[in-house]
């Protein structure tokens, strides 16, 4: 009678536990849907941030081409050509993250290459901002002041001055606040990538 009843409760026993082993499986897998899709989410951003960036650059290349060389007398065609030369290959080097940056490898099982993918759009990034951004407003500001000083005097000259500084430090804030956001991102997601990989 007591190997009977041992026996039913054994039998309870493992289709509870089968049935608990079913609703981990469920949960594990709406877990990783739901970090592969927040994952995708940050990598649209990234690829979003992009493409504004790109059509930032589209709207500058005819200013400097056309409209500051004709309206902006202080303003050289050496001065010119080296803005729109600027803001030619920041339209290739977005052109070539957005490339190598696909957004199929967050929705997919490949972590490995999301992860590739995600460290290396993280250090175009800074190489970008470090290697190429800064250096470019180094010369940028006092070639600027320079051309502008050789035309207006006194108070005249403060009026050029003080509205490109007024550009730079809204241009500045909104380019810190991106670069830090983009980074901030990246990290995300290689946290979410090191999380799925423990569950695996």
């Amino acid at each position: 009678m007591n190997n009977t009843i041992d026996s039913k409760e054994l039998q309870e026993m493992k289709v509870q536990l089968e049935l608990l082993t079913k609703k981990l499986e469920r949960e594990t897998i709406v877990n990783e849907r739901l970090i592969r899709s927040s994952m995708k989410e940050k990598a649209h951003y990234l690829r979003r941030g992009i493409i504004l960036e790109s059509l930032v650059c589209f709207i500058m290349i005819p200013f400097f081409v056309w409209i500051l060389p004709k309206f902006s007398s202080p303003h050289s065609i050496y001065f010119c050509t080296f803005c729109t030369a600027f803001m030619v290959l920041a339209l290739c080097y977005n052109y070539y993250m957005y490339r190598e940056f696909h957004t199929k490898d967050f929705a997919e099982v490949n972590l490995i290459e999301a992860r590739k993918a995600t460290l290396k759009f993280k250090r175009l990034t800074q190489r970008w901002t470090f290697c190429i951004g800064i250096p470019f407003l180094m010369v940028f500001i006092p070639w600027f002041v320079y051309e502008n000083a050789l035309v207006y005097k006194g108070e005249m000259l403060q009026v050029p001055l003080i509205s490109a500084a007024i550009g730079l430090l809204i241009g500045g804030v909104i380019g810190i606040y991106q670069f830090n956001k983009t980074l901030r991102t990246t990290d995300e997601i290689l946290m979410q990538i090191e999380e799925l990989e423990e569950q695996a």
